[in-house]
């Protein structure tokens, strides 16, 4: 993927990409500070790095498929004007809006800080998203917090992107932030919703992780008064939760300086934000009677940016120390820029040469398997359902028709791949007097999956079931999956997952197979089941605040029969409580973080999907396909169809952790 990089900087973007999962190529960046320019090359060796951006014409400026740029901040005049492309004329982020109208690429990620959002009341940034959507870009925006991305730092930017010429989506409650929540509500713009479902996984750390033990003197807060002032006072230090956690402040009469470099923190919180300035945030260091303050040296600034040590070397061989704290207070945080490039990966579309194995996605439905197998580098090369409406939304959403009912497809006609995915109805064989192998599969549709597995010998299988699997028709069938399974050459792994162990809200278990070919050097046993991991995505993160969407409110009958059983058995209603097969003499509720497990029979209309009990209304689709791990991007219509499909689907974080388990140990 091509990139271009706007008001670079130090390379703060360049390094978030390049640590991401995305395939980049920078074949253009500018930067008009010459000693961040000196910085950058430092580690990247770039002949593609220029300077003034307003002395640069667009259309000298290369193709490319993802611009980023972490723009200055400028008001607009907008009296009188028509609050769009116009109105950033004289603003540097009209040289933006000019490579973007003339080059068009694909997807744009930009950076600015927090007050963006309310810069000249408002009115900056609302021609800035006008503007990008007259120009055809569909985009969301959000605050985050670098914290948020495991670093010792508070540091809170706006960052908005974009996809053209993208199907606008109605926003979404923004989980991150109640003001950008209510920015969204109050003016009209093209817009999706991307940011809610970005999560980071990076381990948390705090300034006492990063810091070093000793340093010059010259960073130390010292004088006689200081060294009286820690003598004679007791700090407690307490272990936080990423908080920032200021200890004391420093009388004047002890240290003369403004109050807020007065101001001493516990490293066992995170800092405040890095300023683009040499005072930056003091610490304090409790060693018995030798206690002391200082401030963070330009290394560990950098640090708590997310830069690493090498990447920090190169830089203090070029520039001055003063040079080193602005340019570490003015990059973006690259851990931030990866994990948005992460997920940004989800909505692009990648050119088949990213693709390093091949995979067919048999009894495809809505595609889970292949969501799960592209983010992990795969290339779909055949895919089949016999299913009218799922090939309808499957072409919708990849571009191509599945083949259809795959007992009238030859196996000679299916293409040569690595790995089969399947997740096949589950049918009872007839077992008496036979020997339980390929030939007992015969009328059933996993002998579909036995014949191509038989004929094409791809490296390996992923294969997933309901969890009644193991003991449907007394266990007969599942011996018979078995042995069928060893007798065409392979060797397995089967267990019963839990999507809701695997950060996805939904009590789903789930049957699943994984298989090797066997003398392919391979053991099996190098195959590990993945571990168990926190829920970080809740119910509440899913559910929306719907007030306008009456088909999906729920009938009076059904709103009363809900009404009698939480009074009855005195049920606490949240947000996001939920109410599922709801009858007269029945009710069923959800009161945790997590959903009841989604069937099928949400297709056949009542009450068998779930009810938001506080909305009075039915979970929506796209509400359940988040419970299934699907991403915002995909397509999909409204009806009990949908429903139907999305309980019949597979959960496609799960199924990506087994791919990349499985392709780990094949070694593709």
């Amino acid at each position: 993927m091509k990139i271009v990089s706007l008001f670079s900087g130090i390379g703060g973007f360049e390094l978030g990409i390049k640590k991401s999962k995305l395939k980049e190529k920078v074949v253009f960046s500018s930067e008009i500070d010459m000693n961040a320019k000196k910085s950058y090359l430092s580690n990247f060796n770039d002949n593609n790095l220029k300077g003034d951006i307003t002395k640069i014409s667009e259309k000298d400026i290369p193709n490319h498929d993802l611009l980023v740029a972490g723009f200055p901040c400028q008001s607009f005049s907008i009296a009188g004007l028509q609050k769009g492309f116009n109105d950033t004329r004289g603003t540097l982020f009209f040289d933006i809006v000019r490579i973007l109208k003339e080059k068009q690429p694909k997807y744009i990620l930009l950076e600015n800080v927090k007050n963006l959002v309310s810069h000249d009341e408002g009115r900056t940034f609302k021609v800035i998203i006008k503007t990008l959507n007259e120009i055809g870009y569909t985009i969301d925006f959000s605050v985050i917090n670098s914290a948020e991305a495991g670093l010792a730092q508070n540091r809170e930017r706006t960052y908005i992107v974009g996809i053209l010429n993208k199907k606008a989506e109605v926003y979404t409650k923004d989980v991150r932030n109640k003001k950008i929540d209510f920015l969204k509500s109050t003016f009209e713009y093209k817009g999706f919703n991307f940011f809610n479902s970005l999560r980071f996984n990076n381990e948390q750390q705090y300034i006492r992780d990063i810091i070093s033990e000793e340093v010059d003197n010259r960073f130390l807060i010292s004088n006689d008064r200081v060294i009286n002032f820690l003598e004679s006072n007791n700090f407690l230090e307490e272990n936080t939760e990423r908080k920032i956690v200021k200890l004391f402040d420093l009388p004047k009469e002890v240290w003369n300086d403004l109050e807020r470099q007065r101001r001493v923190y516990s490293i066992n919180g995170i800092s405040p934000t890095i300023l683009a300035r040499s005072d930056t945030a003091k610490i304090f260091i409790e060693n018995g009677r030798n206690s002391y303050i200082r401030k963070f040296t330009p290394r560990e600034a950098f640090k708590l940016q997310g830069f690493d040590d090498d990447f920090i070397s190169n830089i203090e061989r070029t520039v001055s120390i003063t040079q080193q704290y602005k340019q570490a207070g003015n990059a973006v945080s690259p851990p931030v820029i990866t994990g948005i490039i992460n997920h940004l990966l989800e909505y692009m579309e990648i050119k088949d040469e990213t693709k390093n194995f091949k995979f067919i996605d048999l009894f495809c439905g809505l595609g889970g398997f292949r969501i799960a197998f592209e983010k992990a580098g795969g290339e779909c090369v055949f895919s089949s359902d016999i299913d009218k409406y799922v090939k309808e939304v499957y072409s919708e959403n990849f571009g191509e028709i599945p083949y259809g009912d795959i007992t009238q497809i030859a196996t000679e006609d299916i293409p040569e791949h690595d790995i089969l995915c399947a997740g096949f109805p589950c049918q009872p064989f007839s077992t008496a007097g036979r020997r339980l192998g390929f030939e007992d599969t015969r009328g059933t549709l996993f002998f579909e999956v036995a014949r191509i597995l038989k004929e094409k010998q791809p490296k390996g299988f992923i294969l997933e079931n309901v969890k009644g699997l193991t003991n449907h028709d007394k266990g007969k069938t599942l011996q018979v999956i078995l042995k069928a399974i060893e007798e065409i050459g392979y060797d397995y792994k089967y267990k019963i997952l839990n999507a809701k162990d695997y950060n996805v809200p939904q009590n789903r278990e789930r049957w699943y197979c994984i298989g090797i070919r066997k003398g392919s050097g391979i053991n099996i046993e190098d195959f590990s089941f993945p571990d168990k991991e926190e829920l970080e995505i809740k119910l509440e993160d899913i559910i929306e605040v719907i007030n306008d969407e009456s088909e999906y409110t729920i009938s009076e009958t059904c709103e009363r029969n809900i009404r009698i059983h939480v009074e009855k058995r005195n049920i606490n209603i949240t947000s996001h409580t939920l109410a599922y097969d709801i009858r007269p003499s029945r009710c069923h509720f959800v009161l945790g973080d997590i959903s009841n497990c989604l069937t099928a029979k949400m297709g056949t209309g009542g009450s068998n999907v779930p009810v938001v009990i506080n909305q009075n209304r039915k979970l929506t689709e796209r509400e359940c396909l988040r419970l299934m791990g699907f991403p915002d991007s995909y397509k999909i219509g409204k009806g009990y169809q949908s429903y139907k499909q999305i309980g019949n689907s597979v959960v496609v974080p799960v199924i990506n952790k087994l791919a990349k388990e499985l392709i780990r140990v094949i070694n593709l």
